[in-house]
């Protein structure tokens, strides 16, 4: 019986690690995948994106030994899936009653649409909605569930580092072939895209329609290469060999320096903008791991590089837009009279919001005159999230947030490797990049760029991290011990004024093989 008990553990085991290796194989399939057919905008790449993230999931249930190891990805998962939960009670039939409780707009706009299709039914007992479009708050809450599924997917690969190497070198490939792929059509001036007719390439738009999306992607990319940067040059201060040095440094500055060329030709300001900041940020965070501040310009300096050599290749294509940028620009009015209305028909629906996915719907109601055409999204996912989920919402993705950033705090800060802190600095980069570029842009709209964004931010949070309390605690007691020691030997004051030649002749009259305290000396 012992025998056979241990058989079954080693095959247990066994199929756990080949569990975990299937997994990673996978996400990196899910992350190449992606970005390729236009973000993964069209319905059934969306659909096709959220069926691997479940897929994942499920063999992530059957890699994780025990559960508990997800612990820290649980309360940003768990906010996921409240986005997800609180659009099917969006689209769900509740009482009337209810829905006049929680959104007055939303029972006014249920009677008045009793009322136009001539329904006889008693308006107080008829069941009510709390969003506009209820197909479309279930295709988002759809989407909002397969990014909780790809986190958690990702933080169950993100517990072993040779998995998590497989999935940052994913998405550096991804953003490399996104760049080169770019270069070529926008050189050849290409029309078409996967055999669609679009407009002439003037910017670097990769598969992406819209080059602002492209731009958001390689900023999830810009902050692994940097933490990479700073990686290699921690190891390659301890190698004696010149070309050893270089060999482990030169890559990930080639390659970062790449990728920010590329970003600055997508001709995105605020992409651009995102991503020096991120990584000046990031050179503040490499400074602080270690208390080391003269550090402090690192990521400052790399992005004055990156400028410099987007400067060399083509100044007027890769920064010219931004510099062209002034208070009167047209887009830059237009975009505050829209979040001046976004707010206004947030007001309308402040609890509880329109109803995911429904922005395109609810925007007529306040949209003016001088907005023409049709507002698929806000410039700002934060916004969108305000308007489209209410203020319940945006509580919940602020605690997940908060839970998200505190957990790789202690990654950067109690990483067991210096891989683990290097973790713990891409994703915090990553954060950092996207939540100033997205308080300009709707990217996140983009289920590729959504999804790519879950599973890099999952498998950051679960990096193994160093016990510092027990670690403390012994630490302390060590230090208390050694005190009380020394107290116990240290004669008092008068006794040492008033014989001070003879405590001096006792010192010298101390046998071999005794401390100073009177105690042996322990072989």
């Amino acid at each position: 019986m012992p025998g056979c008990c241990e058989g079954s553990a080693v095959e247990s085991a066994r199929m756990i690690r080949h569990s975990g290796l299937l997994l990673a194989l996978l996400l990196v399939l899910v992350l190449l995948w992606a970005p390729l057919p236009f973000g993964g905008v069209l319905p059934w790449a969306a659909a096709l994106l959220a069926a691997l993230a479940f897929g994942a999931l499920a063999l992530a249930a059957v890699a994780v030994e025990p559960l508990q190891t997800l612990r820290p990805a649980a309360l940003p998962a768990a906010a996921l899936a409240g986005m997800a939960l609180l659009g099917l009670l969006q689209a769900a039939p509740l009482p009337a009653g209810l829905v006049a409780a929680l959104s007055p707009q939303h029972a006014a706009l249920e009677r008045q649409a009793a009322t136009l299709s001539g329904s006889t039914a008693p308006a107080v007992s008829a069941p009510a909605r709390l969003t506009l479009a209820a197909s479309s708050t279930r295709r988002a809450a759809l989407g909002w569930a397969a990014a909780a599924a790809a986190f958690l997917a990702g933080a169950a690969a993100g517990r072993r580092r040779a998995l998590r190497r497989c999935l940052a070198g994913a998405v550096l490939a991804g953003a490399l072939f996104q760049v080169l792929f770019g270069a070529r059509d926008w050189f050849a001036r290409a029309r078409t895209l996967w055999g669609v007719d679009l407009p002439s390439a003037v910017r670097l738009r990769g598969t992406f329609v819209n080059p602002n999306h492209l731009a958001l992607y390689l900023e999830m990319a810009l902050p692994a290469a940097f933490a990479w940067i700073w990686w290699a040059a921690r190891h390659a201060r301890d190698e004696p060999r010149v070309e050893r040095r270089v060999a482990l440094a030169v890559p990930p500055a080639m390659l970062w320096l790449t990728l920010f060329a590329g970003l600055s030709f997508t001709g995105s300001r605020a992409g651009l903008l995102a991503a020096a900041f991120a990584v000046s940020v990031q050179g503040v965070l490499v400074a602080g791991e270690r208390r080391r501040w003269w550090l402090a310009p690192l990521g400052a300096a790399v992005a004055l590089a990156g400028i410099a050599t987007v400067t060399a290749i083509g100044w007027r294509e890769g920064l010219g837009r931004l510099l062209a940028t002034s208070a009167a620009d047209v887009s830059w009015g237009a975009r505050l009279r829209e979040y001046g209305e976004a707010l206004a028909l947030w007001r309308r629906f402040p609890v509880t919001g329109t109803g995911l996915g429904t922005f395109r719907d609810a925007f007529p109601l306040v949209q003016t005159a001088d907005l023409q055409g049709t507002w698929w999204h806000p410039h700002s996912d934060p916004l969108e999230v305000l308007v489209t989920a209410g203020l319940v919402g945006a509580a919940l993705l602020a605690a997940g947030l908060w839970g998200l950033v505190a957990r790789l705090a202690v990654v950067l800060r109690d990483g067991g490797r210096s891989e683990d802190r290097a973790t713990g600095l891409a994703a915090l980069g990553i954060l950092v990049s996207l939540g100033v570029h997205e308080g300009l842009d709707f990217g996140l709209s983009m289920p590729g760029n959504a999804i790519t964004l879950a599973v890099l931010l999952g498998a950051a949070g679960a990096a193994r991290v160093r016990e510092r309390s027990a670690e403390l605690g012994r630490a302390r007691q060590d230090l208390a011990a050694v005190e009380a020691l020394d107290l116990e030997h240290v004669e008092p004051a008068p006794e040492r004024r008033r014989h001070p030649q003879r405590r001096r002749r006792g010192a010298r009259k101390r046998p071999d093989g005794e401390l100073p305290h009177g105690r042996p000396v322990e072989p």
